[in-house]
């Protein structure tokens, strides 16, 4: 391989790779519900160990319990059994700058013909505010949302249902992480095979 050759491989391999990292995640909160209550569904279920239920009621239900997911465990009806909607909210979480990704699942009713909602909120809705609506035989859907902060930041999560027939959208899997691209080893390597390329072709000139 000649110099000229060389120096083409060493900069399109460096070119290709040499952007590609990992995403190191670190968990803040990871909560399926499928602890609650020692496993068991359960109506007007206020005793969530991440929540704090306000303004209503959510249900605690599958498992055999009013279960319109089959095969997904426990999840929250966010329209209990009092025909009020109610509010989910976590604890207050100290965050420091930096990349933040939230994921959750939610499905439609699946009881009636209404097209339910539920408000998503991160820090009372300084930082994330969604409401997202689905049709009633809408299965379990995976939402992601990725927010970066300047500086370090109080914030809480909470999910809201809207309505008062007791019948709610349905909630599960609540994952909220933190996220830094780590370079990859191997990318490391071929950024110092490139650096080492151009000198080689420097020298030769």
């Amino acid at each position: 391989m000649n110099s000229h050759t060389l120096y083409r491989f060493l900069t399109i391999a460096v070119l290709t790779l040499g952007c590609i990292g990992t995403a190191r995640a670190t968990i803040i909160l990871n909560d399926d519900f499928n602890t609650e209550n020692g496993g068991s569904g359960v109506l007007n279920y206020a005793d969530f160990a991440n929540w704090t239920v306000s303004n209503g009621t959510v249900d605690l239900i599958g498992n055999s319990f009013f279960d319109f997911q089959p095969g997904n465990g426990l999840y929250v009806d966010m329209d209990g059994s009092t025909g009020d909607a109610g509010k989910m909210t976590s604890s207050l979480f100290s965050l420091a700058a930096g990349n933040y990704q939230l994921s959750f699942e939610l499905a439609g009713n699946h009881r009636n013909d209404n097209t339910e909602s539920v408000t998503v909120q991160v820090a009372i809705g300084s930082l994330l505010n969604e409401v997202i609506s689905l049709n009633r035989n809408d299965p379990f859907q995976l939402f992601t949302f990725n927010f970066t902060l300047a500086t370090t930041t109080s914030a809480a999560l909470s999910f809201e249902g809207d309505g008062g027939d007791n019948i709610g959208m349905l909630l599960d899997n609540v994952l909220f992480q933190s996220v830094e691209n780590v370079p990859e080893p191997a990318t490391l390597l071929l950024l110092g095979i490139g650096l080492l390329g151009l000198g080689y072709r420097r020298e030769i000139r």
